[in-house]
């Protein structure tokens, strides 16, 4: 049930709306010319001032004039008063001509066409100048007064008005005496034609000039309509002309621009959110339906084996459960990936440390050899100096490993891999690194950056088959894999290159591919330096040179791949997440492995370079640098060919 106060509010709101309903429909001066184009108003509005200011004008300059023409009459009315007044005869006194006024009248002429008459005595009439024949109407003139405009009478000639007065004379009688106003007539309606001939020809040139000058003066204006026409079309990047600000119209430029400028860019925002939206979307089918398909074929593995298990159809358990095995760690490796990624994805801060990358480099070509006995890995440091960066060691470990793990499983079996470390001057602060891989897949739009600062260099390249070009604009793709058959044999997720480089633009770097069928591939990486790297205090300057380091002997592999990557898309498994394990791995895997030719050559015990290395007893530890006293990197000691070049 409503309350009263419901009631009350109802009937408030009601009798606002009605006053707010009746306060828009209430007129206003000029609300007609709404109805008319802009132009035409002021043209109108113009034209009738105009013809109102004409009109005034007009008009008083012959009310002037017209005042000023009657006191000229009015001045020689007077002066006839006093010949007027002397008058004593009459008319009637022609019977004795010498006596009489009629003689005297004739003898002596009044100043113009006087009009001369005594009230009360009909014979003291007298025109004796009027050439018209006209006469004045002073029959309503009785008693002096000042001059009059009186009408002519119905038997005259002429129908101009007359100025007429009355005095009393000598003999105490009412004369009346009165002038024609035939020339002031003429003069006034003269003026009042030229004024009005005039006056429109004024009126129609301002019209037209009006006409002229407010479309010209609203031409921005115009422009505004036809600008908002086109942007209406769809043409957003469509702008107003920048008038001056000192004007109405140039401030309205100013903001429709800036309204303009803030609804394109909130378009394209929506746009681009939409987009985004879309290909995340799209991205995320394709990234369940991968993932979906690469556990499939393990899970079938591990049903099929476990069927077969089951059913009793073989004879040799341990075989099935190894297989069971190796499948499950496919997936255990993949689920891996997949987690490594989202993490990623999601934006978890990561360490920022100082990273020694001479030293990470040194131990990545360690536990490559570790893993991949007899093949060729060499270190080359052209920075002059310790290049260090900010990030986590671990992480960039797990960068350059699988890099170089790629390299050695898909390059060919007798392809050299080379780690080089270089300064590049003016090359980007990793500011692009967002945009990962670029637009064709090879990164060369990621690596712009900002431009004019210095970053360190760590290019991955190999001699070996290289990359066919259809497959490198896809390398960093999530599951990509240039050889599905031979990536899945090797037990890769397809996930790898994906995962460097997403840890790279979490390093505020970049990393590019280049590849040549027959001539091999080179990832090119760009960091940032740590701000306050310097040269260390262990190391000489002569120490940047080529540090090669070069062990061809027989390394025992890892027999659990665990230093696999996928390279060139092609799947295989990741490295070590520390570099002290992947140390102490390639320490085991390598003991008394190392060929003849790799015998140290330095008994100087006080640096790692130093270590007496044999194949009964080889140290291998995390690399280190030299001391400042070497000229040698440790690992080249075991062939001076290769260092120093």
């Amino acid at each position: 049930m409503a309350s009263p106060s419901d009631g009350r509010a109802w009937k408030i709101g009601r009798e606002k709306a009605s006053r707010e309903k009746t306060a828009r429909e209430k007129p206003y001066p000029g609300v007609f010319l709404s109805h008319y184009p802009l132009r035409v108003s002021l043209v109108l509005v113009i034209a009738v001032l105009t013809a109102l200011g004409l009109t005034v004008s007009g008009t008083v300059i012959t009310g002037m004039t017209q005042r000023f023409l009657t006191d000229r009459v009015d001045e020689n009315l007077l002066s006839a008063r006093s010949w007027a007044i002397n008058a004593t005869d009459s008319k009637c006194d022609r019977q004795d001509p010498q006596r009489g006024l009629y003689e005297r009248l004739t003898q002596q002429q009044p100043p113009s066409d006087l009009y001369w008459h005594v009230v009360g005595d009909p014979c003291a009439e007298l025109s004796p100048n009027n050439i018209n024949q006209s006469q004045p109407d002073v029959s309503a003139l009785d008693e002096p007064t000042s001059p009059v405009t009186v009408p002519a009478t119905s038997e005259s000639a002429s129908s101009s008005p007359w100025r007429a007065a009355a005095v009393v004379n000598d003999n105490g009688e009412v004369t009346i005496f009165a002038l024609p106003m035939d020339g002031e007539t003429k003069i006034m309606n003269q003026m009042t034609t030229m004024l009005v001939t005039v006056s429109l020809l004024i009126l129609a040139v301002l019209i037209g000039a009006s006409m002229f000058l407010v479309r010209r003066a609203l031409q921005p204006l115009y422009q505004v309509e036809q600008t908002a026409g086109r942007i209406a079309r769809g043409h957003l990047d469509q702008r107003v002309p920048n008038w001056s600000p000192r004007t109405e119209v140039g401030r309205l430029s100013v903001a429709l621009n800036r309204m303009l400028a803030q609804i394109q860019g909130a378009f394209i925002a929506v746009n681009e959110s939409e987009k985004q939206a879309r290909e995340a979307e799209s991205s995320m089918r394709r990234f369940i339906g991968d993932a979906s398909h690469e556990l499939r074929t393990p899970l079938t593995s591990v049903r099929g084996y476990a069927d077969l298990y089951r059913s009793g159809a073989t004879d040799d358990p341990d075989m099935v459960m190894d297989r069971i095995a190796d499948e499950a760690g496919r997936m255990s490796l993949l689920v891996e990936d997949l987690l490594t990624l989202v993490r990623m994805d999601e934006g978890r801060p990561m360490r920022e440390d100082p990273v020694d990358l001479l030293e990470l480099s040194l131990a990545a070509a360690e536990n490559a050899r570790a893993g991949f006995p007899g093949r060729v890995v060499r270190v080359h440091n052209d920075t002059r100096s310790v290049p260090v960066t900010m990030g986590d060691s671990a992480r960039l470990h797990q960068v350059v490993g699988n890099l170089v793990t790629n390299a050695l499983r898909h390059a060919g079996d007798d392809a050299t891999v080379d780690i080089r470390l270089s300064r590049v001057s003016g090359a980007g602060t990793g500011d692009g690194a967002a945009e990962g891989a670029g637009s064709d897949g090879t990164g060369s739009d990621g690596a712009g950056g900002g431009a004019g600062a210095d970053m360190i260099a760590l290019d991955v390249s190999d001699d070996g088959d290289g990359i066919s070009p259809e497959d490198v604009p896809h390398l960093f793709e999530r599951f990509y894999r240039a050889d599905v058959s031979r990536s899945r044999a090797l037990g890769g997720s397809g996930l790898g290159l994906s995962i460097v480089q997403r840890l790279i633009e979490r390093h505020h770097g970049t990393i590019t591919v280049e590849s040549e069928l027959g001539k091999g591939t080179t990832f090119h990486i760009l960091l940032p330096p740590w701000p306050d790297e310097g040269l260390d205090d262990d190391l000489d300057d002569d120490l940047g040179g080529d540090l090669d380091d070069d062990l061809d002997g027989d390394l025992d592999s890892d027999p659990d791949g665990d230093l696999t990557e996928d390279y060139g898309g092609q799947d295989v498994d990741e490295t070590p997440e520390s570099d002290s394990a992947n140390s102490g791995s390639a320490s085991a895997d390598i003991a008394g492995e190392y060929p003849a030719d790799t015998e140290g050559t330095d008994s100087d015990s006080s640096s790692p370079s130093s270590a007496q290395e044999s194949p009964s007893a080889p140290k291998h530890s995390t690399p280190k640098h030299s001391a400042p006293g070497d000229k040698q990197p440790w690992s080249d000691r075991r062939n001076p060919n290769t260092w120093g070049r």
